[in-house]
């Protein structure tokens, strides 16, 4: 669905590449995560499979095309995009901000806006929200508009740069939880940008943790970096050694604690 073979990029008036000869196939209907620190050339690889960033060597292929010889803007009109702090356009209602990307997509404005509100109710926003302005809604209302917007004209790829990065932490996992859920009703191949491994560990069924220069320090399900780390360097990112976990017997509760004694879940 998604293939990255042998790309590298590096920005004007820098000597070094942001993302250098990087491989990779994205797996159709999974969710796959590019996590690694600030710096580590994740988000140019996204950006490079909507055109928003071009390689200066090797391809990127959407649904087998070289994109590079793809019209840009249909192509990132068949791909959903949800970003951080959510890119509404703030002089247009919210049901406007969704029913827009419908229709440039070709749905009639009428369809548009009917399917804008179901997105809406999708994401676990009460219809009226859309008659609002991105200024009034809270952040965590913005974000699942920003979700609503990527999913509105049912692309079979939705990519998703740091996409909640910038709410609260209880917000965040309703965030979280509602991808998973939208995930199990229709699977779509979703390649997504984190700096934070948990939140790798919980959507993704794939993850790439990236080094300097987009280097692969390891790729698979989120099980294999905890019991199979590939160097040091992955332990140390996804804090492999911290995560030791054992079970515990407290006050007729079984609770999973950490090796510092601290209660990380209950068991039922």
């Amino acid at each position: 669905m998604i293939e990255f073979d042998g790309v590298s990029r590096t920005y004007p008036g820098s000597a070094t590449p942001a993302v250098e000869g990087f491989s990779y196939c994205v797996e159709s209907g999974s969710t796959t995560v590019f996590v690694g620190p600030s710096g580590c050339g994740k988000t140019t690889l996204l950006r490079m499979v909507n055109r928003m960033v071009s390689p200066d060597a090797g391809r990127v292929l959407v649904r087998g095309a070289d994109v590079a010889y793809l019209d840009p803007v249909r192509l990132r009109r068949s791909i959903g995009y949800v970003m951080q702090h959510s890119g509404l356009l703030p002089h247009r209602t919210v049901l406007d901000n969704v029913a827009t990307v419908a229709q440039l997509s070709g749905m009639p404005r009428t369809v548009a806006r009917q399917r804008a509100v179901e997105m809406l109710r999708l994401v676990g926003l009460h219809p009226d929200l859309g008659r609002r302005y991105p200024a009034e809604l809270s952040g965590g209302q913005a974000q699942r508009v920003g979700v609503a917007r990527g999913l509105v004209a049912d692309p079979d790829i939705l990519l998703m740069d740091e996409p909640f990065g910038a709410v609260d932490p209880v917000v965040r996992r309703g965030l979280q939880e509602e991808v998973l859920a939208l995930q199990e009703r229709k699977a779509r191949t979703i390649l997504m940008v984190t700096h934070d491994i948990d939140e790798a560990f919980l959507l993704g069924d794939r993850i790439v943790l990236l080094g300097d220069r987009a280097r692969i320090e390891q790729t698979g399900p989120p099980e294999e970096f905890l019991t199979a780390p590939a160097n040091d360097r992955v332990r140390e990112f996804t804090g492999a050694e911290g995560r030791m976990l054992s079970v515990e017997n407290r006050g007729g509760r079984t609770l999973v604690v950490d090796r510092n004694g601290r209660v990380r879940g209950v068991l039922e």
